[in-house]
């Protein structure tokens, strides 16, 4: 990934935040000499024994070729993005500006194992988890809802893997080369736009502001623009 110094988002906290916000990735790999793209959802896991980085988790249909790559085990990456939007020149305080896009992506990379069995089941388990957390207090739907012989026939097409991250690139261009008072005026301007697209503007105004807290002498109006879902530990029964 090619990153400025001044965008370059170094701290592991801020890349799990973006692939936890934004867990629908594109997963590349090298099949037959040509580049493969694949765009899956995954489980981030955090916990101390996956490693520094974390591991993700995910599953592939059998017919996809990347899937003779997963069993060979050769690296890969899968590309997250993040809050991001068209800046208006007409957005800054002082003129003149060009055209630009404000934006977060994380680059992960490792080797994968293709998981069978009950580790097949408990990946497919945490990701649906995972997103029916967004949206609770809703009840839940659990895999223990559909018909024993449904869940089998769709476990019959899959190949799950997980992925042990070596390494972790980010870039998080909010604004940081603008001056305070255009960074501002920027921030207004997706804030009175939120009405028009209250989730991708809010989210960019929130990166913004977190991004250029102490430049700007403001305290965030939130402390995260990516809220991570609730963990199925804690999450309540309804």
């Amino acid at each position: 990934m090619y990153v400025p110094d001044l965008y370059r988002a170094q701290e592991t906290a801020l890349h799990h935040e973006v692939i936890e916000g934004h867990p629908f990735g594109m997963l590349t790999a090298v099949v037959d000499g040509r580049i493969h793209g694949t765009h899956i959802p995954f489980v981030l896991d955090k916990e101390p024994e996956h490693g520094p980085n974390g591991r993700l988790r995910g599953h592939l249909s059998k017919a996809n070729p990347v899937v003779a790559a997963l069993h060979a085990g050769e690296e890969m990456m899968v590309a997250f993005v993040g809050p991001h939007s068209y800046i208006r020149p007409d957005d800054y305080a002082s003129e003149p500006h060009f055209p630009t896009w404000n934006y977060a992506a994380v680059h992960a990379y490792g080797r994968p194992r293709v998981m069978e069995g009950e580790e097949e089941l408990r990946q497919l388990a945490d990701l649906i988890a995972h997103e029916e957390a967004r949206f609770l207090p809703k009840e839940p739907w659990t895999l223990d809802r559909a018909p024993g012989e449904l869940v089998e026939g769709f476990r019959s097409g899959i190949v799950a893997f997980e992925l042990p991250l070596d390494r972790l690139d980010g870039i998080v261009k909010f604004g940081q080369n603008k001056q305070p008072e255009d960074v501002r005026a920027q921030i207004s301007s997706f804030r009175a736009r939120a009405a028009e697209a209250a989730a991708s503007a809010s989210a960019v105004a929130d990166r913004m502001e977190s991004h250029n807290a102490e430049r700007l002498e403001f305290q965030p109006h939130s402390q995260s623009s990516i809220q991570p879902p609730v963990q199925p530990s804690t999450r309540k029964a309804y």
